[in-house]
């Protein structure tokens, strides 16, 4: 019987899982040369959508916070584009149309984020600066309805004698 020099171990056996469980290496599978995808191209016309507009049921709400950076506006205009049964521009039967037209034509979604600027100046009752807007649009049971949610910086008042009001920020980059 052998025996173990002090300072060794009894060799003890490990159990190793088999490589059947994982995924083994795969080949690299050749790219098509190609691929084709169609693409629908839309015409609108911007006095039917301003009449849509001019129809539209129109809800906001929100406030302006007072940021680190300046006071900032946020709020969300609700815009309907209701069917001609709810007193809107459009028939039933043409909601999915208008959806569709909606969501692909640029300058309607550009008609709905004015309506929520104009709202948000409204609201905050001062001017505001550039804005960041988030548009969804979605069936409504009355027509078609836009969601904007509107985030904007309030611009500073300007002062009777013409000049701009500064706030700390800009007297501190003058110095």
């Amino acid at each position: 019987m052998e025996t173990v020099p002090s300072g060794y171990c009894e060799p003890t056996i490990a159990l190793v899982r088999s490589r059947d469980n994982r995924p083994g290496p795969k080949k690299v599978q050749r790219l098509p040369i190609g691929s084709r995808r169609t693409c629908q191209f839309v015409q609108s016309i911007d006095y039917s959508w301003r009449e849509l507009f001019e129809k539209a049921d129109v809800v906001s709400e929100g406030a302006v916070r007072d940021e680190s950076e300046g006071p900032v506006y946020y709020g969300s205009t609700s815009v309907l584009l209701a069917t001609s049964l709810y007193g809107g521009g459009f028939a039933e039967s043409d909601r999915d149309a208008v959806m569709q037209l909606l969501t692909a034509d640029p300058h309607a979604r550009v008609r709905a984020v004015r309506i929520a600027c104009l709202e948000a100046q409204l609201r905050a009752r001062r001017s505001i600066g550039a804005v960041r807007a988030e548009l969804t649009i979605r069936q409504d049971a009355r027509g078609v309805r836009i969601d904007i949610d509107v985030e904007a910086r309030v611009t500073l008042e300007v002062e009777s004698t013409g000049r701009r009001a500064t706030n700390s920020r800009d007297s501190d980059r003058k110095r």
